[in-house]
């Protein structure tokens, strides 16, 4: 049997910036005032004017990477990542010395000022486990997010991600820390947003 491997795909195209899935977010995990687990960055207008202008929204959270720098940091092993890929914090082992934070290239931690431990999406781990979708992609108005077991042919994650082989991008492929959250770029001004955004 194929070990699983959790991940999630986002379609640039349908995101609507609505905040829907940060919300979601706050309230399935009780997140504290000015602590966030997801954002949503608006992006744009790209474009020349008086040639049509395009808005895009990018969400952002936590990459749930293949080789995760923020664990190689953390000086009590309080960041690790579990056997399907997710990486998580033990809240009983992080001090909140914040390396992690400084570590991950994609601006997904922050710190609780109120229990002084770092905070990140957790990919709702125990709601794929029982199959079923994280909140924020339920409230998703739109459908742009999708996630589930990468490794399975048959799931839909991997029935997207084969359908728009031709959109699939990983944020910063450079710094080799294979993110398991991957993006489908969006069909229109996608070279000028994959450059803003460190797409590639």
């Amino acid at each position: 049997m194929t070990e699983k491997k959790y991940g999630m795909v986002i379609d640039l195209d349908k995101c609507s910036g609505c905040q829907a899935c940060s919300v979601a977010c706050k309230m399935e995990n009780d997140v504290d005032l000015g602590v966030f687990r997801t954002r949503v960055y608006r992006m744009g207008p790209i474009g020349q004017w008086p040639d049509a202008l395009e808005l895009f929204y990018f969400p952002n959270g936590c990459m749930h990477c293949e080789h995760p720098s923020c664990i190689d940091v953390c000086p009590t092993k309080a960041t690790f990542k579990t056997d399907e890929g997710v990486v998580l914090v033990d809240a009983n082992h992080c001090f909140g010395c914040q390396y992690c934070v400084w570590a991950c290239p994609y601006e997904a931690r922050s710190l609780n000022p109120n229990t002084k431990v770092v905070e990140k999406c957790t990919l709702c781990v125990d709601k794929l486990d029982a199959g079923e979708q994280p909140l924020c992609c339920y409230t998703c108005t739109t459908g742009a997010r999708v996630a589930g077991d990468m490794n399975d042919p048959d799931s839909r994650i991997s029935k997207v991600l084969a359908e728009n082989a031709d959109r699939v991008y990983r944020v910063h492929p450079e710094f080799g820390n294979e993110p398991k959250v991957v993006y489908l770029v969006p069909r229109k001004g996608a070279e000028t947003l994959c450059k803003s955004i460190g797409l590639s």
